[in-house]
């Protein structure tokens, strides 16, 4: 899957996986969200790839009124 690819389907859920109250209320993006958002796009592109690519284009993409947790940030 290409970068671009990967970044539609973020741009597609990311807004998804922050408003869901079961993972906080979306002002910190932690490693739930990311499990969760992993998980979502594994199911929407029909296939997985590696969860760190995905950490490392979420912190691209991440809207800037939404922190990042350290434990995402960091392998």
């Amino acid at each position: 899957m290409s970068t671009a690819e990967l970044d539609t389907i973020i741009h597609k859920l990311l807004p998804q996986v922050l408003s869901d109250p079961d993972l906080g209320d979306g002002r910190v993006f932690t490693r739930l969200h990311l499990n969760h958002l992993w998980a979502l796009s594994c199911l929407h592109a029909g296939e997985c790839y590696d969860e760190e690519l995905l950490a490392d284009r979420v912190m691209k993409l991440l809207p800037p009124d939404v922190l990042l947790a350290q434990e995402v940030s960091t392998p």
